[in-house]
């Protein structure tokens, strides 16, 4: 025979379901809550990046627009010297220090060399030799070295190869 179930055991089985579909809306209500964090930290990841894309064009646009009046400034620099007055008063004339003026002169100097640099034409490359000349790729010991300490013969750059990387073959990256 079956046992009987109390009404307290039925009462205790009932309430136990209440608190588990209380438990269940409570964990789905959580993770929608976590769900919504996660894609509010993405936006503003992307809102930060954006922002900070900003902050770098206009400090661009800032650097390049402060080059050039500085530029122009040692333009006046340059002019107001020219009036046969000497640096410290023309420094003083321009409401600058000598330190300032002199920046702002190499300031255009420097401006006016890059504008004849892109003016100018290019020079022709130099003409590559017939027959490279190996050279070791990695320092060699030499041990002649009379001090008891070993020498090392670096590799050699040959004329009209300077700025090119010294090298005696092919590198090949490692495959992976």
């Amino acid at each position: 025979m079956a046992k009987r179930k109390s009404a307290a055991q039925i009462a205790a089985r009932e309430q136990a379901r209440a608190l588990q579909a209380q438990f269940d809306v409570l964990a789905e209500r959580r993770l929608d809550i976590a769900t919504r964090a996660v894609a509010m930290r993405k936006d503003l990841d992307d809102f930060d990046d954006e922002t900070q894309k900003l902050i770098e064009q206009l400090m661009a646009k800032r650097d390049k627009k402060r080059s050039e009046m500085h530029a122009q400034l040692g333009a006046l620099a340059v002019e107001m010297t020219d009036t046969k007055v000497s640096k410290s008063e023309a420094a003083g004339r321009l409401g600058m220090t000598l330190t300032e003026m002199n920046a702002a002169r190499k300031a255009f100097d420097d401006a006016v060399r890059a504008r004849a640099e892109a003016s100018s034409t290019p020079a022709p490359p130099a003409p590559a030799p017939a027959e490279p000349v190996p050279t070791p790729a990695a320092p060699a010991l030499d041990t002649t070295s009379g001090d008891g300490l070993p020498g090392i013969t670096l590799p050699r750059q040959e004329p009209g190869t300077f700025g090119e990387p010294v090298s005696t073959g092919t590198i090949t990256p490692p495959v992976s």
